[in-house]
């Protein structure tokens, strides 16, 4: 039987999900972005989603902007790069990256399996 594991994302804004699982999830975080705070997601080695969970902004992938609100969820494929911008008031999200089986392997290698 499996241990489940608790985390309070609310009190710790961070977790590395490769030391707790074996599958692709790698991170994840609650983020809030203050009233017109920006950050750059850059999808090169592991992809991203997102959640949002309360405020307005927006999300900016090349020529293309879609507002946000709660309740909006969107992602970011390998090789992106997209802009997440709070508007005038606090914006809050769910954020979790993913590991691509192109970007680097789900599983351990030789080495790693002979050192466990």
């Amino acid at each position: 039987m499996s241990t489940a594991t608790i985390i309070d994302l609310a009190a710790c804004g961070e977790v590395d999900l490769s030391t707790l699982l074996t599958g692709p999830l790698r991170q994840a975080r609650v983020v809030t972005l203050d009233a017109t705070q920006a950050e750059t997601l850059s999808a090169v080695d592991r992809e991203h989603t997102l959640f949002v969970l309360e405020g307005t902004g927006s999300a900016q992938a090349g020529t293309t902007t879609v507002d946000l609100t709660a309740g909006t969820a969107v992602t970011l494929p390998l090789g992106g790069t997209m802009t997440i911008s709070a508007a005038r008031e606090p914006l809050r999200y769910f954020h979790a990256s993913l590991m691509t089986p192109s970007a680097g392997s789900l599983s351990p290698t030789v080495e790693e399996a002979d050192a466990q």
